[in-house]
């Protein structure tokens, strides 16, 4: 009777981040896939569908305006402040849900995980990306509500589109830590819609960036990059003229930077994330 032979399986090394971004790649079809099914669920049984995505900055718009614009005279930047705050909620409503799906998604997605492979980035990718119709409904409201409530049309519209692909960076770099931490510490599931409120009013959502002392604009900006970008988002839709380069720039080394940190985050923890969730 021949001996028994022992079988020993030894986990590799963790793959480089230059590795997983070619699989990812590759998996690009599966993101799509993710990406419209969350469409499709989240408007399936909503009487208003994809109103509700018009009606949510509307809705904010009309609080901001009366609250802040009237009674509290915040001012708008250079236009009336309805068309300030539209400007800057429609990006800030993008930003903040694409978190929030995101942050969620391997949650939502645990049974398929333990049962197919793909990179587990895959569903929370996705889940942002399904929020981009928000987005884009949100940009053709302004379009054509902005120039009523005081907004300049100019071809500096067309550069929001850009602006979109870089808040979806900074909401995939923040969701990709978020779930990651998620799948092993479920208090982040609760904790996240207090820290977006807190985030709102940390950024240039109600109040313009100059109401920011000039000297400190430079380090708030880095310190809370979607700042920049929101201020690009008002520039352009509300002021029709073209984003702050300096400060735009800022904006984007600091997405890079929380980006590529929260992929290394996320790749660290993903090896047991089918075991946990």
């Amino acid at each position: 009777m021949p001996a028994p032979v022992e079988l020993v399986i030894e986990g590799g090394p963790r793959p480089h981040v230059a590795q997983s971004l070619r699989e990812l790649w590759a998996y690009r079809g599966t993101i799509l896939a993710f990406a419209e099914r969350d469409c499709r669920l989240k408007y399936k049984q909503a009487v208003l569908g994809v109103a509700w995505a018009v009606l949510q900055p509307l809705a904010f718009m009309a609080i901001f305006t009366i609250m802040l614009g009237k009674l509290a005279k915040i001012p708008g930047g250079g236009v009336f402040y309805a068309a300030f705050s539209l400007s800057a909620l429609i990006a800030w409503s993008y930003l903040q849900n694409a978190i929030s799906f995101g942050a969620n998604a391997l949650l939502a997605d645990g049974a398929l995980m333990r049962k197919v492979y793909f990179p587990r980035e895959v569903p929370v990718l996705g889940a942002i990306l399904s929020v981009g119709l928000d987005l884009a409904i949100g940009l053709v409201l302004f379009v054509a509500v902005g120039p009523f409530l005081g907004a300049r049309p100019s071809p500096a519209w067309l550069l929001a589109p850009l602006l979109g692909l870089l808040l979806a960076a900074l909401a995939a770099g923040v969701a990709l830590t978020l779930a990651a931490f998620n799948v092993y510490y479920r208090d982040f599931r609760y904790a996240l819609p207090f820290a977006l409120q807190l985030w709102l009013f940390a950024s240039p959502v109600a109040y313009p960036l100059e109401v920011v002392p000039e000297g400190w604009r430079g380090l708030y900006v880095a310190v809370n990059p979607a700042a920049g970008v929101l201020d690009g988002f008002r520039r352009v839709l509300a002021l029709g003229e073209l984003p702050d380069p300096a400060l735009l720039a800022v904006s984007l080394a600091g997405t890079l930077v929380v980006l590529l940190s929260s992929y290394r985050i996320f790749k660290r923890r993903e090896r047991h994330f089918a075991d946990v969730v």
